[in-house]
């Protein structure tokens, strides 16, 4: 039974029961490793008398006009709000079980430790003995280690966040497979029929083939976007640097600090340029097809401006739905940390 008289049906779920009242939000799908975020109204305040904290919350947006399969987003109620008209939500996806205040902590010590496993295995240890011990929660089906695996030796500490690390370990590494066109990693969420799975995604090449064409008669409602100087110099060590080219726009620095090893330093800067060369822009795309779009997808913007016509990564999107429904694309712009050691100037 669909809630609404519109082309996008969207439909509801909380703890598999539909929502038949009128509702409407939004959802923040953030990237780079973070958790993404729901947001609804529901025009019934009689749910509010439902245990409604911690319950599975679905949302299908039916885009088509068909009933869609798999949802949009699948997560967890953390908080409501009643009031005499309405209730509302907010949800976030499957990794706050990994994260937060009330999420998953790690304790690794010189006794016991995670030293030798990989960070895919690291994962399905932790998933598997902390929140799939009755049933599957967290699907991991789909989770397979970076190209070259990253280790978890010398993990130690008590009540570490489980999601940080994750993250951090992600966030520090690259596929350098075309050392000029080097690849990340980030951790990302892929629906299932019955949960969501969790897995390791690496950017795609800005020279394959684009998964969508959007243009103004196609697809895109509005465009923005930011020129911005990408990286091209790098102090390390005592004022000593690497540039990349002759700056003839001018200089965008970054310092890295506390490295021991001079080589070591020189090399994670200049990786951290080359990565950060591939982002000229910050893109804002309004479109009207794709809503299901994923995270790390290329897109091709078959426009008449040469400073955006072209391949761009989809880093993150942001929508609207109820009567109607916006889909907003977040294009290039990505907050990488090659290492703790490397921190953006003013």
């Amino acid at each position: 039974m669909s809630q609404e008289n519109s082309l996008f049906q969207h439909r509801v779920f909380i703890d598999n029961k539909e929502v038949l009242s009128e509702s409407s939000g939004s959802i923040s799908f953030n990237g780079n490793g973070q958790v993404n975020n729901l947001s609804i109204t529901i025009n019934d305040v009689d749910i509010q008398y439902s245990s409604l904290f911690n319950q599975k919350i679905e949302l299908f947006l039916n885009e088509s006009g068909t009933d869609d399969s798999l949802p949009i987003f699948r997560g967890f109620i953390k908080r409501y709000i009643p009031s005499e008209r309405n209730v509302k939500l907010n949800a976030l996806d499957v990794r706050s079980i990994l994260s937060g205040r009330d999420g998953i902590k790690v304790n690794s010590s010189d006794v016991k430790n995670y030293d030798g496993k990989t960070l895919a295995q690291f994962i399905y240890e932790i998933v598997t003995d902390n929140v799939n011990y009755d049933e599957t929660i967290i699907g991991l089906d789909m989770l397979t280690d970076t190209d070259v695996p990253i280790t978890m030796t010398g993990l130690r500490g008590n009540n570490i966040d489980a999601l940080a690390t994750i993250n951090t370990k992600l966030q520090s590494k690259l596929d350098k497979s075309d050392y000029s066109n080097p690849l990340a990693y980030f951790l990302d969420v892929k629906e299932g029929l019955s949960n969501s799975n969790i897995v390791i995604v690496k950017d795609k090449p800005l020279t394959d083939a684009p998964s969508y064409t959007f243009s103004y008669e196609d697809g895109i409602q509005k465009i923005t976007y930011k020129k911005v100087l990408p990286l091209n110099t790098v102090y390390y060590n005592d004022g000593r640097s690497v540039q990349y080219t002759n700056r003839p726009s001018g200089q965008s620095a970054t310092t890295i600090g506390n490295v021991g090893d001079v080589g070591e330093a020189r090399k994670l800067a200049l990786e951290q340029i080359l990565l950060e060369q591939q982002q000229n822009a910050e893109i804002t795309v309004d479109i009207t097809k794709c809503y299901d779009i994923g995270l790390g997808s290329l897109v091709f913007l078959d426009v008449p401006d040469d400073d955006v016509y072209g391949i761009h990564r989809v880093q993150g999107k942001k929508m609207t739905f109820g009567k109607g429904m916006k889909c907003q694309l977040l294009l290039n712009k990505k907050p990488i940390v090659l290492s703790n050691y490397v921190e953006q100037q003013e």
